[in-house]
């Protein structure tokens, strides 16, 4: 199983961000201690890991934020889901494009913590 781990802020607008917002199956949540872990399921075996270190901020060696550079999503029509983002009040960063030399059709937003995510 592959999991793709994003540090949270805000725990509760992660969680509706990821279910209610993008429609992700939203699995256990294992306490840990010192933070939280709420499983998403993906396609496949694949899951998003969403870390809650309970309102402390968390930073790596060097002061730099935690969390993915981007996370991409493929789904059928890309224009229709960025209505659906917006609706929602979802920060988009670029709207719906052609990137010929990826042969896809792009869009950005993000997540509630900053981190880009991209449909294709």
């Amino acid at each position: 199983m592959t999991t793709l781990p994003v540090n949270c802020t805000d725990i509760r607008k992660s969680l509706d961000f990821y279910g209610r917002i993008l429609g992700f199956k939203q699995l256990q949540t294992v306490d840990c201690g010192e933070f939280d872990i709420t499983y998403f399921a993906l396609a496949g075996r694949l899951r998003l890991e969403l870390f809650d270190y309970h309102n402390k901020t968390v930073h790596p060696p060097g002061g730099k934020r935690c969390g993915l550079r981007h996370l991409a999503f493929q789904v059928k029509d890309v224009a229709a889901h960025e209505q659906a983002l917006k609706a929602e009040g979802v920060q988009i960063t670029l709207s719906t494009c052609d990137l010929p030399n990826l042969g896809a059709r792009v869009l950005l937003f993000q997540d509630p913590d900053g981190v880009d995510d991209r449909i294709l």
